[in-house]
């Protein structure tokens, strides 16, 4: 079900009323599928897991690529369902969409955990193979690009013992649709720093970091929990995408967040 602007998909929600909601942010390209090993380790707590814009069951966006568009989608997506405080848990580009929320909804957020995410703008080069992408998704030139970085996305052992997971991932990949996929690349590249906001934010938080990312390090992990005052648990056997490879351990760092909350 959803509103006009993302699909969600919620478990437990007849308990929203009074209590605080766990929301999940999926990573580019995928949609609220990647946290099914982590929601299903949320007894008795309301969560709601977001297709996002253009991906899984979400219109694509009418409005201009940004993340901070995204970030309001959500928060009006939510404050729908009935929630009127929530910790927030991001993976990758739902990390930096979850600290928008923190920087354009304080009220509502109560609590965050940042998994395999930074708070730094992106690097010029990084910007341009963003904007390369998003001109290539119209043409159907990304997915193959895509498919082609999952080894980089994942631990060696993910890749060795669980195979399952890299299959998932092409097959989430092949469905994405070009404008979803463009239209989130212009948006990740748009975004801007927010080591400031989350210095600000005075909430519950805790940052995770698979052991083997290899799109984020281990002190930009580090500058996000500094500015949070919180500390960041490093997940062994996992890389980029932690809540597909290690879902216990993610969903241990949210409930020990989501405690402190209520």
């Amino acid at each position: 079900m959803g509103n006009m602007n993302v699909a969600i998909f919620t478990r437990d929600a007849h308990r929203m009323a009074g209590t605080p909601a766990v929301v999940l942010l999926a990573a580019f390209p995928y949609d609220h599928r990647m946290w099914e090993g982590v929601a299903r380790r949320f007894e008795g707590v309301p969560v709601i897991a977001i297709d996002p814009p253009g991906f899984g069951h979400s219109p694509i966006p009418l409005d201009p690529p940004s993340l901070e568009i995204y970030a309001d989608y959500v928060a009006q997506a939510v404050r729908a369902e009935g929630a009127e405080k929530i910790l927030v848990c991001g993976n990758s580009m739902g990390g930096y969409t979850a600290q928008a929320m923190i920087e354009r909804h304080p009220r509502l957020v109560g609590g965050v955990v940042l998994v395999g995410t930074k708070a730094d703008i992106d690097t010029p080069a990084a910007r341009a193979a963003r904007t390369e992408m998003a001109v290539g998704a119209l043409v159907g030139r990304a997915q193959e690009q895509l498919v082609k970085s999952i080894p980089t996305m994942l631990a060696k052992e993910t890749l060795t013992d669980f195979p399952k997971i890299p299959e998932l991932m092409e097959k989430w990949i092949n469905e994405a649709p070009g404008e979803a996929i463009s239209w989130a690349q212009r948006a990740l590249a748009a975004r801007p720093g927010r080591l400031e906001t989350l210095g600000r934010a005075q909430i519950p938080a805790m940052v995770v970091r698979g052991e083997q990312d290899q799109n984020s390090t281990a002190a930009q992990a580090e500058a996000m929990a500094k500015a949070l005052g919180t500390r960041v648990v490093s997940v062994p056997r996992a890389g980029h995408l932690v809540p597909l490879e290690a879902p216990s351990a993610v969903a241990r760092a949210v409930m020990s967040v989501y405690r402190r909350m209520s």
